[in-house]
């Protein structure tokens, strides 16, 4: 039996040494020695970090390891891609990459204050190229640790996920803790966007963490007694999370507090407590984060309010004009008016970044990530809970499953579901809820149901994305000017 054990572990850690090995070859050979063992090594401890916590995970599996590895082995392949990229025009170095959009603002921002070789501007949330500017104090100045650091988020991301449904779903359904995480980092997997965006040189890897991170630690809340083991891990876990949030993107702590009061409304007497110590330290982070970014209270009032500003500064872009035109003045609305246009907003927000994709970029990894299947497939399954199942009781998962989709009703009524980047820290949160769905057709129930939501859900789909993609080609846009 132990060596029944053994040889995969074996085998995994050989496939491990194989694949590293290989980025070596690959990032010396394009970098030469000194830099390309850089690389190599700020990638293996990316790696490392997520392998430990998943290792130390309860309900881990040999088959959640190999994952792990595989998307690991993905997103250093197109971590790869993207430095070769940076750096193959005459000029540009690991030190002085060729980036483009937030990226560059964000790199200029942190060379500025680290060497001051370069004009910056001012960004909104200083976190990201504050933290990129303390890897450079320590590690030296290049690109590759950022990077790879976002890669590590992105990666601890995907364990937390599973381990957040294991804990969930555990007592919930008859699927084994094994089963519960191995499903959960599954399907947030599937989701090529969200690990694509979360390992760019953007603000986005952190944000991602630190929801997944709040995500874990109020699980706990809705989790049964099995699952809520000291509690003041799931607190440090939580101050971590608002810390950091704070710094890269303050206005996602609003998101992190709805996410307590959903939690603690079903058991109030019991969760009283770590839900007063929790809102305590979300309003710390507020503060903190208010001071230190250039977003103040009255800034986070005009975004919810709207106003010119608002709709000056969205929905702005050559991709997008179809859909200007069908919300017209839609920041200068009233709250009712806006509340109203929710249900075609949150639909929008559902099917992006497709609607908006700009077309002079097609290369593949843009056009593929862009797609988001493995998001249509996880809403879509989260969205047969919503609109079939929770409306039983024995069907219902708790309180857990209102979270997500409150956050991303605010986030399509705030930004009227014109930007993919910035839903991306939610969307999973709605894993366990999916993989609650899952779990109940494995066990035999809601099975006819799901086959005929699947197929009129893939029907409504495919003719939604065609749509979008003949307004943004011109070919219908004459139906409403």
């Amino acid at each position: 039996m132990r060596n029944g054990i053994a040889m995969p572990r074996l085998l995994l850690l050989l496939a491990e040494v194989i694949a590293f090995a290989v980025l070596a070859w690959v990032a010396v050979a394009h970098f030469g020695t000194t830099d390309g063992l850089g690389i190599t090594v700020s990638y293996l401890i990316a790696y490392a970090v997520p392998r430990v916590i998943l290792s130390r995970a309860r309900g881990t599996s040999m088959s959640a390891c190999v994952l792990l590895f595989v998307v690991t082995v993905v997103l250093m392949a197109l971590d790869i891609k993207r430095l070769i990229d940076w750096t193959a025009l005459e000029g540009f170095s690991l030190e002085r990459p060729n980036l483009t959009s937030d990226a560059r603002y964000y790199y200029k921002w942190a060379l500025y204050h680290f060497n001051g070789s370069v004009d910056c501007e001012n960004v909104a949330f200083p976190g990201f190229p504050l933290i990129m500017l303390g890897l450079w104090k320590v590690f030296g100045l290049s690109t590759v640790w950022p990077q790879a650091m976002n890669l590590m988020f992105t990666l601890t991301s995907v364990v937390l996920t599973g381990m957040t449904t294991r804990r969930l779903l555990t007592g919930r359904v008859a699927a084994s803790a094994r089963t519960l995480l191995l499903g959960g980092m599954a399907m947030v997997s599937i989701m090529i966007y969200y690990l694509v965006m979360g390992t760019a040189m953007l603000k986005e890897g952190s944000i991602s963490l630190t929801m997944t991170m709040a995500g874990y630690s109020l699980a706990s809340m809705a989790a049964i007694d099995e699952e809520r083991h000291r509690p003041w891990r799931d607190f440090v876990v939580f101050v971590v999370a608002c810390a950091l949030m704070a710094f890269v993107r303050t206005t996602y702590l609003y998101f992190i507090a709805l996410g307590i009061v959903i939690m603690v409304l079903p058991h109030w007497r019991r969760d009283w407590i770590m839900a007063t110590a929790m809102l305590a330290v979300f309003f710390v982070a507020l503060l903190v984060g208010d001071h230190f970014a250039s977003y103040s209270f009255e800034r986070h009032a005009e975004i919810v309010g709207g106003g010119w500003n608002m709709q000056r500064f969205y929905i702005k872009g050559d991709s997008q004009l179809i859909y200007r035109k069908v919300l017209d003045y839609y920041f200068l609305y009233s709250p009712w008016h806006r509340a109203f246009m929710l249900p075609m907003t949150m639909t929008v927000q559902f099917l992006i970044p497709l609607p908006w994709l700009y077309f002079e970029e097609t290369y593949i990894l843009n056009v593929l990530s862009r797609f988001t299947w493995g998001w249509y497939m996880v809403g879509g399954t989260a969205l047969f809970y919503y609109i079939v199942m929770s409306w039983r009781r024995q069907a219902c998962m708790g309180a857990w499953a209102w979270w997500p989709a409150v956050a991303f009703a605010v986030m399509a009524y705030v930004m009227a579901g014109s930007i993919a980047r910035y839903v991306l820290p939610i969307e999973p949160l709605f894993v366990p809820v999916a993989m609650f769905v899952v779990c109940n057709l494995a066990e035999g129930r809601w099975r006819r149901p799901f086959k005929v939501w699947s197929i009129v859900f893939a029907l409504m789909l495919a003719l939604a994305l065609t749509v979008c993609f003949l307004f943004q080609r011109g070919y219908i846009d004459h139906l409403i000017s």
